[in-house]
């Protein structure tokens, strides 16, 4: 069966189907990265961390360059399959991948030092209330969320992109407002260096309308920005 040109923010679709594809969208490198900022934050060095969402592992093994121990939670069994495949040398002991739920984590109460959820997609948005809830019952010290903030999804093609619910708003609401957490928003640049590459990656997850545009603009950066959330 032939690619389609897009899945059209279908992102359950691309992880269950299109690992490959979220695989080469999410090392596409980022100037400055969130791990590299997210320590200025979020004090992360020899914590017990329990990552949430882990997808093919990309995160965790960026945490785990400074934390202690990384346990990455993943429900799709093409995501969990790569990330496990990518565990080798010294992060064995340190970086393992359990197969979970962002709603039920399979973790004892305070049995680790944080819980993170690096641009966790949860829908509808209120399941984030359930992972909220199960982090702190997991989590010693915090809960921190990566998550993009209203008017960012999509980076800055947000006014591009087209025919999806955009639920960022309430996701906002949820942690600030219900939640009281603390946040702070940090930027980064993706660069895919050529138009068939940012095509066939960030085209083919946000759209065809996003494809239109990348194209007739030679548009081969997206700037992206991120709130980082953190319970106190």
């Amino acid at each position: 069966m032939s690619r389609p040109e897009s899945i059209e923010n279908r992102w359950d679709i691309l992880y269950r189907e299109y690992p490959e594809v979220y695989e080469a969208f999410s090392n596409t490198p980022y100037e400055p990265t969130v791990y590299e900022q997210l320590p200025g934050i979020i004090n992360l060095c020899g914590k017990s961390i329990a990552d949430v969402g882990a997808g093919t592992g990309s995160s965790s093994l960026a945490l785990a360059q400074c934390a202690g121990k990384v346990i990455g939670i993943e429900r799709e069994a093409a995501m969990l399959r790569q990330a496990q495949e990518k565990v080798q040398g010294a992060e064995v002991d340190r970086v393992a991948f359990l197969s979970g739920d962002a709603l039920a984590l399979p973790l004892a109460d305070n049995s680790v030092d944080l819980v993170t959820g690096i641009t966790l997609a949860l829908y509808p948005p209120r399941q984030y209330r359930d992972f909220i809830r199960e982090g702190l019952r997991v989590a010693k010290d915090s809960v921190v969320y990566i998550g993009i903030p209203p008017g960012w999804y999509g980076g800055d093609l947000y006014d591009v992109i087209e025919d999806v619910e955009k639920v960022d708003d309430e996701v906002d609401r949820i942690f600030i407002e219900e939640f009281q957490f603390a946040y702070q928003d940090i930027f980064s640049n993706q660069e895919y260096e050529t138009v068939d590459h940012i095509v066939s990656t960030y085209g083919f997850i946000f759209g065809k309308k996003a494809i239109e545009y990348l194209k007739r603009e030679n548009k081969t950066m997206i700037r992206w920005k991120f709130r980082v959330y953190w319970s106190e």
